[in-house]
């Protein structure tokens, strides 16, 4: 499991990966900076890049409607051909994405809230699913959902979405969901933070043995400063305490 067990199951799987790949050259990215303020949202789209998702709704809790914007570099050379004898895809879209929010002005146009490039990985390794999931603002959060999926090298998929909210002048992470299956064995952990609440759930269970049950646990989060997104780096680094079945008291085989 990519966070439920242990970071170091995806570290290790990334050394193999990119022996089994040759170790493709990456181009080096040279971020643009964004414009600080924009008429409209198409304002803050640089040359050379493009709107890949985006999504319209009240951030900040002024009333007005603000955008996220998932850009996405759209260069030729960031599209590498793989060996054709190594495992993964041949041609690899190595494209990064720059992660953006623009809160809307009371009088008129857009100004820059959010300009992150870390957060969603940039896909480097052809045995990997591209990462990135989704991203939406939904009921005055901000979703970003991160995909990890190997073809050779780990059993384990992940699905974890992460939710922002913002406080204090910063998104900062109110909460955060997470599931894993393992595909060899069936085994699945389905695991949710509310940090607002203090409170996790997690739901162990299997879905190649249809006689057994379900099992879930609950247990109250302490209480300690709601990280920025930008504190927390790339998606994949991050690693909740609760996200580890050490601390629930289990092991792997308990489900």
């Amino acid at each position: 499991m990519r966070a439920s067990v242990s970071m170091s199951l995806i570290a290790a799987f990334l050394i193999v990966g990119i022996d089994l790949v040759n170790a493709l050259e990456v181009p080096e990215v040279h971020y643009p900076t964004l414009a600080r303020y924009a008429p409209t949202s198409e304002g803050f789209i640089p040359q050379g890049w493009k709107v890949e998702t985006q999504s319209v709704g009240d951030l900040n809790g002024d009333g007005l409607s603000d955008y996220l914007l998932v850009l996405r570099q759209d260069d030729p050379a960031n599209i590498i051909a793989n060996d054709p004898d190594s495992l993964g895809v041949q041609r690899l879209d190595t494209n990064p994405r720059i992660l953006a929010v623009v809160f809307a002005r009371k009088r008129d146009g857009y100004e820059l809230a959010l300009e992150n490039h870390d957060f969603i990985p940039r896909n480097e390794t052809p045995t990997l699913d591209d990462p990135f999931g989704q991203a939406d603002i939904v009921d005055g959060a901000l979703q970003v959902s991160l995909h990890y999926w190997a073809n050779a090298g780990s059993w384990y998929t992940d699905d974890a979405t992460f939710i922002f909210r913002y406080r204090d002048n910063a998104l900062r992470l109110v909460g955060y969901k997470d599931f894993t299956t393992k595909r060899n064995t069936g085994e699945t952990w389905d695991l949710s933070v509310d940090f607002l609440a203090h409170e996790a759930k997690i739901t162990l269970g299997n879905y190649s043995d249809d006689e057994s049950e379900n099992k879930t646990y609950r247990k109250s989060v302490p209480e300690s400063p709601l990280p920025t997104i930008e504190e927390l780096g790339s998606g994949w680094d991050f690693q909740p305490e609760e996200a580890n079945l050490s601390w629930w008291g289990l092991g792997e085989s308990e489900n």
